[in-house]
């Protein structure tokens, strides 16, 4: 078992991720407005090869970067002996969680090179929460997750999201439920195994 502590965002690969594109984009403009001022094809090359270079990064980039991390943290958990009982991919973050010994594994997007690997003990509750909100025919959400703090840290997982809000009723909405439910009970069964 790991004892280092969770983090949800590795900052230098954020900073990487995020704020070296920008830099390219500035260094590019820089280049080309003192060696090129009078225009041509270095101009452009300077201006819009760093820019595309950087758009399609910010595209690209990190969720390639997140998929293969994702296929690794499932080879790494086949050589710990992890049975994956219950395996759940969010778009931040990936969950599973192994009954027969009682433990979780996590793998987060802003620090996808570090898997953590913990006893369910660790984890203080499990709850689902379906973002209702309104009343009457308003009533509805737009997010649907589960929930779980572990080490003092919460972590939140979408099961359904949009940039709407449905009704309770529908089934989109119904599926986000059972599917956070799901994983609510098979975390709160391995910290039962785990001696919870």
């Amino acid at each position: 078992m790991q004892s280092e502590r969770i983090k949800k965002m590795s900052v230098p690969y954020f900073i990487t991720a995020v704020f070296f594109p920008i830099v390219l984009i500035v260094v590019g403009g820089w280049i080309g407005y003192q060696f090129f001022r009078d225009g041509g094809t270095g101009a452009v090359v300077c201006f819009v090869g760093p820019t595309i270079l950087s758009v399609l990064w910010w595209f690209v980039g990190p969720s390639t970067i997140w998929k293969q991390k994702k296929k690794k943290m499932m080879k790494d958990l086949d050589g710990l002996d992890f049975t994956k009982n219950h395996t759940f991919y969010g778009n931040m973050q990936t969950v599973v969680v192994d009954l027969s010994k009682g433990q979780v594994a996590l793998l987060f997007f802003w620090n996808p090179s570090k898997l953590y690997v913990r006893s369910a003990s660790c984890i203080d509750h499990a709850w689902t929460e379906d973002g209702a909100g309104g009343v009457g025919f308003l009533r509805g959400t737009s997010r649907v997750s589960f929930l779980f703090q572990i080490d003092g840290i919460k972590v939140r997982v979408n099961t359904f999201t949009s940039n709407q809000r449905w009704k309770m009723e529908d089934p989109r909405v119904l599926e986000g439920i059972s599917k956070a439910d799901v994983m609510v009970q098979a975390l709160d069964a391995a910290r039962q195994r785990a001696g919870v």
